[in-house]
C-alpha cells in the first residue's frame, strides 16, 4: 500500500446512480462508447478508461455515483446525449494495484482500507478504478489502479 495522489482528470464521461449488484450492463458497453465518441469528436485520448465511484459502500444494493470516464486533453465538441465533459478532482488516496481477475479484486480492497484504517486514515466517499491492461479473453492479465480516498 502506499498513499498517493489521484490526479484531477479532464474526461468524457458517463455518469449514472447504480449498486455493485447493478455494474454489470456498464461493463465493456460504455467504454467502447466513450473510446466511439472521442473519435468522433476528434479528442486527444491522454489515458485508461476510469470508473470513479462516490458513495459506495461495499453493499450490493447501496445505490452510488458512478462516472465511467476516458480522460482527454480537452474538452472540445458537444459530446452525444448520455456523455458530458466533466472535470473530476485530485484527492489523497491509499493506492494499491490489482493484477488480474476483477473477480478477486475483493483481495486487494480489503488489505488497502485495513492498512488505511490501521493507520489512522478515514475513508472518504471517493474511489478511482484505473483500467490500465484490459483483458477480456484472459483477465488474469487484467491490471487495475486503485485509489482509495482518504481524509
Amino acid at each position: 500500500m502506499q498513499l498517493k495522489e489521484a490526479k484531477p482528470l479532464t474526461t468524457l464521461a458517463f455518469s449514472t446512480r447504480t449498486t455493485l449488484a447493478g455494474l454489470t450492463p456498464f461493463v465493456r458497453t460504455v467504454a467502447r462508447q466513450l473510446y466511439r465518441e472521442a473519435v468522433r469528436l476528434d479528442l486527444e485520448i491522454t489515458g485508461p478508461i476510469c470508473w470513479q465511484y462516490t458513495g459506495v459502500d461495499g453493499k450490493p444494493d447501496t445505490v452510488f455515483g458512478l462516472d465511467i470516464v476516458l480522460p482527454v486533453q480537452s474538452a472540445e465538441g458537444e459530446p452525444a446525449d448520455g456523455m458530458a465533459f466533466k472535470k473530476l478532482d485530485s484527492f489523497n488516496s491509499g493506492f494499491a494495484e490489482h493484477p488480474g481477475s476483477w473477480d478477486s479484486l475483493a483481495a486487494t480492497y480489503g488489505p488497502l482500507v485495513g492498512g488505511l484504517l490501521q493507520e489512522g486514515h478515514r475513508l472518504s466517499a471517493v474511489n478511482r478504478e484505473v483500467y490500465v491492461h484490459m483483458d477480456f479473453e484472459n483477465p488474469a492479465n487484467n491490471v487495475t489502479q486503485i485509489y482509495l480516498g482518504i481524509h
